[in-house]
C-alpha cells in the first residue's frame, strides 16, 4: 500500500516532515504519509514546485530535458523531487529538516518510489 511505504520512509529518516506521491501529469500530489499535517495549499505549491524543477508531460521547465531529482535547501528544510525511472509523471516530494544524512535518504527514497510507481 502506497501509504505504508511512504510512512516507512518518513519514520526511518528523524526530521523528515513530509513525503507526498504526485502525478505530474495531472499536478496533482495523489498520497501523503499518514503523518503529514499539511494543508491542500500546501501540497498543491509542492507539487507545482515539483514540475517546475523536474519538468512535467517531458517538457523540462528550467532545463534542456526533464530532470530526475531536483533539491532546494535552506537553514530551515531540504526539498527533495525524485523522478520515477520507469513511469515520469510519478514522483516522491519530501520535506526533511536541514541536518538529514540526503544522501542515504535520496537513496532509499528513490528505492521507495520505484516499489510505489511499479505496483510492488
Amino acid at each position: 500500500m502506497v501509504v505504508d511505504e511512504l510512512d516507512a520512509l518518513r519514520e526511518k529518516f528523524e526530521g523528515c516532515t513530509a513525503v507526498a506521491f504526485a502525478d505530474l501529469s495531472t499536478k496533482m500530489i495523489l498520497v501523503t504519509d499518514s503523518h503529514s499535517n499539511l494543508r491542500r495549499e500546501a501540497l498543491d505549491a509542492l507539487c507545482e514546485e515539483a514540475a517546475l524543477l523536474l519538468g512535467a508531460n517531458g517538457k523540462p521547465a528550467l532545463a534542456d530535458k526533464p530532470s530526475g531529482m531536483a533539491s532546494v535547501a535552506s537553514t530551515s528544510q531540504l526539498r527533495v523531487f525524485l523522478r520515477a525511472e520507469d513511469e515520469p509523471n510519478d514522483v516522491l516530494c519530501c520535506i526533511c529538516g536541514p541536518k538529514m544524512d540526503a544522501d542515504k535518504f535520496v537513496a532509499d527514497a528513490c528505492a521507495c518510489l520505484d516499489r510505489i510507481s511499479s505496483g510492488e
